[in-house]
């Protein structure tokens, strides 16, 4: 008989262990970020199904299905699915037409059965009678038992009357249904490590704000360009929820810090600036926190001390440091893996008025009298001035 993908079962991990409540909560919203994705990249589907620990897709395009959800925040991994009855009879002969329109000859291989609901045969007995079948029943392809490190396997999960069989797993982004957490406003510049930050906390759930201060007369012409790019790439994991970019004029404040303040501490008044817009902006989305892009020692202005020295600019919000721990390896795998390589790999310079020889430990008593002589109404004015781009619609 012809094989026909008509499901896609879609595995979760974490949500798994919440509370009842809590992973029903989850659950729902990550089956809707599911239609949403499918409806968006005009993949068609019947229904999408909530079952204990599983998520199905009834479709007739369960590939394209699977490879979409595997795109989605929450979702561990998926498989296109091959559906009959739970009786042992349909299980082996569907299972049976699977692996000889996928297994090639002289593999090794293996058998997995997961059950849910009671039935005549154990799980044990499944993969015994099925790896009985596949062996015995086709010794034109010369299969060989290899439970440690097969070549390839094949799967059965029972629930209850219906099976599911397939020989594919897409391996998922994992982390938490996008809108499980709060909002976020994530700082972005055309960098490798900011993208990054900001991919991490999305994962955890957190509806992303992007903000890029921009520095034209200082820096290359395409960086605000570029970190548009940037913003739009994570925004395109992002479903059911609208995601805003805003571009800040930041160079008055930037001068301004230049004209006053000591310039080895230039960078330090820069990022103080920076928190206090991001600040503003998440006063006016309701954001609960703001993410930066800084690693531990990466840079002068990212020591320790001079990480409490930028801190101590907004007492009201915490500021978010995902990569804090990181080394730059980790974070150029990350990069490589989700496309925003290819942007730091332009190279622009994005900022020229960096002082030769910056303070690298520097204190909070040293940033407030520096301070005290600058124009604190420019950052109104910046704020006032920045531009609001819609990255994607609810």
């Amino acid at each position: 008989m012809p094989i026909e993908y008509s499901s896609v079962l879609v595995r979760f991990g974490e949500i798994g262990i919440k509370s009842k409540q809590t992973r029903r909560r989850m659950t729902r919203m990550l089956a809707d970020h599911i239609r949403s994705a499918l409806d968006e990249k005009g993949v068609p589907y019947s229904a999408v199904r909530d079952e204990f620990s599983r998520i199905f897709v009834d479709t007739n395009e369960a590939i394209r299905a699977a490879e979409i959800a595997a795109g989605i925040f929450g979702v561990v991994s998926t498989s296109p699915v091959v559906v009959t009855s739970s009786s042992l009879h349909d299980i082996l002969e569907t299972a049976e037409t699977l692996a000889r329109a996928n297994f090639r000859r002289g593999l090794s291989f293996a058998v997995g059965a997961r059950r849910i609901g009671d039935h005549a045969y154990s799980s044990q007995e499944l993969r015994n009678r099925l790896g009985e079948r596949l062996l015995e029943g086709n010794p034109d392809l010369q299969l060989k038992v290899d439970l440690e490190n097969p070549e390839q396997s094949i799967y059965v999960e029972v629930r209850d009357t219906t099976s599911h069989i397939f020989t594919e797993t897409l391996k998922g982004v994992g982390g938490m249904p996008t809108g499980s957490q709060g909002k976020v406003v994530c700082t972005i510049s055309t960098g490798l490590d900011s993208p990054i930050a900001a991919f991490k906390v999305i994962k955890r759930g957190a509806i992303p704000i992007f903000v890029y201060f921009d520095n034209s007369p200082h820096c290359d012409e395409n960086c605000t360009e570029l970190a548009i790019r940037q913003a739009q790439l994570l925004a395109n994991y992002v479903y059911g929820h609208t995601v805003k970019m805003y571009i800040v004029p930041h160079w008055p404040d930037l001068e301004d810090a230049i004209r006053h303040g000591p310039e080895k501490m230039t960078c330090l008044f820069c990022k103080r600036n920076m928190m206090r817009i991001a600040r503003e902006i998440a006063l006016v989305e309701g954001a609960d926190a703001i993410v930066t892009g800084e690693i531990i020692g990466e840079q002068a202005s990212q020591t320790t001390a001079n990480l409490r020295v930028i801190d101590e600019a907004v007492v009201d919000f915490p500021i978010l440091r995902p990569l804090a721990g990181d080394d730059k390896v980790d974070i150029e795998r990350i990069a490589q893996e989700i496309g925003t390589y290819t942007f730091a790999e332009a190279g622009l310079q994005c900022c020229d008025l960096a002082p030769k020889y910056p303070a690298v430990s520097s204190t909070v008593q040293k940033a407030i009298e520096g301070e005290r002589t600058m124009d604190s109404s420019v950052l109104k004015s910046e704020l006032e001035k920045a531009r609001v781009l819609i990255l994607r619609k609810k």
